[in-house]
């Protein structure tokens, strides 16, 4: 009774401090903003040392890529790129970058695709990469150098190359019918990712290539919208020539912090409560507005730390504030809430909708869950030895052998690492070239009569 008591105890007082920590930002925030109101922020910042210039007037290549969008980016590094739009079936509209291969005419940044006159490369195939949780396609792509850019490679490797947005970030926030600003634009989670987002950006790309398969690249959460699909749809499975996971999560672990897995046991209609039930963490981005990026870089490596336990070691320090730049953008509370619920279950399930008991269990019914085991395409894993979160054992365990093709194991790597870590374009990045190589069918994409 004692024990139970003092367990008690100890559960309420980490709740208290994560909704401490979520108020306490929250009224810091509100103070800045309101001086901000009467003080201009450049002269506020140099006021109290976070001043953001600096003492030459000149911007450099690297300041000018923390503001840069994908497609400014990938033009600025003389490839061409394009911009496409489609609908998913429940109304949210989507942004898919592709980039076609090098411009013969490389002169300048920001160049448009008009100007520039792509040269007659062969495509060996078509190649996806989906982002992972609260990213975008800025975050495989922009790197301080092309040849740690994996899209980059996979272009002059020769492939088609597209990158997809998931529903509600800064790509693609908008829907035919609602608005960012209503709750229901935000109700969505992981499944409706898996449902809708995976199949419609898979048609539109090979639709627009003229290919009849791709391959598709996921990192972290675009590994579990990868495994969700491919699992439950066949149609689109069947479509999939290679389904490269970088940093695999289906079964979570949970977070290496007390306090915040005090946070996943809670109630769902709790974390609704503390944050809202639109997006997610939205101060992020006055906070990178307000701090210099070396201290945003620093602020997001503590986050990390305290979270995780990451060290983030093997990302190089130079490039950190380029790299942290483009880390967030905009997800809804309810994914976030949906992942709180596989933690806690330890399983690979949809979205529970229903309201747990006092005691967190579930009774008179049974989730459905996402079956590993009925993939249809082949798999190629790639996991560090040092990433906590993912429970890959138990992801390896259910994919059946038939179909993991290669299973490789980084020893040193942590979960970012598999995106951003200095040496993945020697370790990573060769590895994955060569297994697209492999599975994909060596033979020119078709033109599209639609573009």
């Amino acid at each position: 009774m004692v024990a139970h008591v003092l367990k008690l105890a100890w559960r309420w007082t980490q709740l208290a401090l994560a909704i401490s920590f979520v108020v306490a930002e929250s009224i810091t925030r509100y103070f800045i903003e309101s001086i901000l109101r009467i003080i201009p922020l450049n002269f506020f910042l140099e006021v109290i040392g976070l001043s953001r210039k600096t003492e030459t007037k000149s911007t450099t290549e690297e300041e000018e890529d923390m503001e840069r969008t994908t497609i400014d980016y990938i033009r600025s590094r003389g490839f061409s790129a394009e911009e496409h739009f489609v609908t998913t079936p429940d109304g949210y509209v989507l942004c898919l970058h592709r980039i076609t291969g090098r411009s013969k005419s490389q002169n300048g940044a920001g160049a448009n695709d008009s100007d520039q006159e792509e040269e007659e490369v062969p495509k060996k195939g078509v190649v996806l990469l989906q982002h992972g949780f609260m990213m975008h396609s800025e975050a495989f792509t922009i790197r301080k150098n092309t040849h740690d850019s994996l899209p980059l490679i996979l272009s002059d490797a020769g492939y088609d190359v597209w990158l997809g947005n998931n529903r509600g970030n800064k790509y693609s926030y908008k829907h035919m019918t609602k608005k960012p600003s209503q709750e229901d634009f935000w109700d969505f989670s992981l499944d409706e990712m898996i449902r809708y987002d995976v199949p419609t950006m898979i048609d539109h790309a090979l639709l627009v290539s003229g290919a009849e398969k791709l391959s598709y690249i996921g990192f972290s959460q675009g590994t579990a919208q990868g495994f969700g699909c491919f699992s439950s749809n066949p149609a689109i499975a069947k479509k999939v020539n290679l389904f490269v996971a970088l940093a695999p999560v289906s079964q979570v672990r949970g977070f290496s912090n007390p306090i915040v897995d005090s946070l996943i046991t809670s109630r769902p209609d709790f974390i609704f409560l503390l944050f809202g039930k639109k997006k997610i963490m939205p101060f992020i981005l006055f906070w990178r507005r307000l701090l210099s990026p070396q201290q945003f870089a620093r602020s997001i490596d503590m986050s990390i730390m305290f979270l995780f336990g990451w060290t983030a070691n093997r990302i190089d320090q130079d490039e950190k504030a380029l790299l942290y730049s483009h880390i967030y953008t905009f997800a809804s509370v309810k994914t976030v809430v949906h992942w709180f619920q596989m933690i806690q279950t330890g399983k690979f399930q949809m979205f529970d909708d229903t309201t747990p008991h006092i005691d967190g269990k579930y009774s008179g019914y049974e989730i459905s869950k996402y079956d590993i085991s009925h993939i249809r395409c082949p798999v190629a894993l790639f996991h560090g030895g040092r990433d906590n979160l993912p429970n890959t054992p138990a992801t390896i365990s259910v994919i059946p052998k038939d179909k993991l093709v290669y299973n490789h194991k980084e020893e040193e790597y942590e979960h970012l690492d598999f995106m951003w870590a200095k040496d993945a374009s020697q370790r990573i990045f060769p590895k994955v070239v060569a297994l697209l190589d492999k599975y994909t069918t060596k033979e020119k994409i078709k033109p599209s009569s639609l573009y």
